[in-house]
């Protein structure tokens, strides 16, 4: 009941049934199973980290079990993103609803809440200061934004995903750096970009001085 009010959302209107006015008439509109994999393994060709986690040096890739809800909702959720005694092996969890608004954007929103979970969990009592909720929360504080650092984050990377990966400029610049450095798309996607605007091939020449240097 708890993850069904959160897939619909703070503001939502919670209906304890399912109502027939939110029926899909094609199942590609439902958060299926096969839909659904065919969503995360899209996901994963743009941030191809998105499943990994790091645990003493070692990386591993962890993809977490999928929870779908026979209700409506505009949003995808992350539960939990690993077991609190198991942070090196344990799947997390994620919730979608099975009627969703967009099946896509439920997706890669739950896919955005794994993301920012498992960095915060990691960086611990520095989330504020290390990796990619450090950066992106002192962009927010800079910006002097108001509401969840998170809910920010999500609408942030369903644009990178969705419209920055194809070329379409959407985001913040300071923001499009933070996900460049700490979400990097793959080589190819990278290339690609780079002929694509100028904002594009200035952080294609930045990681080139990188590489030819001693790092970031």
């Amino acid at each position: 009941r708890q993850m069904s009010k959160m897939c619909v959302g703070r503001q939502g209107n919670h209906f304890p049934i399912l109502m027939k006015q939110y029926f899909r008439p094609n199942i590609r509109e439902m958060c299926t199973r096969e839909n659904v994999i065919n969503i995360m393994a899209k996901v994963e060709s743009i941030d191809s980290g998105v499943f990994e986690r790091t645990f003493k040096g070692q990386t591993s890739r962890i993809v977490p079990y999928i929870v779908l809800l026979p209700t409506y909702g505009d949003t995808g959720i992350c539960w939990e993103p690993f077991e609190r005694y198991n942070r090196a092996s344990s799947r997390g969890r994620i919730a979608l609803p099975l009627f969703p608004k967009d099946v896509e954007t439920a997706v890669i929103s739950a896919l955005a809440d794994l993301r920012w979970q498992v960095a915060k969990e990691r960086a611990q009592h520095y989330w504020m200061e290390e990796g990619i909720t450090g950066r992106y929360y002192q962009w927010f504080q800079e910006q002097r934004l108001r509401g969840d650092v998170k809910d920010y984050f999500t609408r942030d990377y369903i644009l990178w995903i969705v419209k920055e990966s194809q070329g379409t400029q959407k985001l913040e610049r300071e923001v499009r750096g933070i996900f460049w450095r700490m979400l990097p798309f793959p080589q190819g996607i990278k290339d690609n970009l780079k002929n694509r605007g100028f904002v594009y091939g200035e952080l294609y020449k930045k990681d080139l001085n990188i590489s030819m240097s001693d790092g970031y």
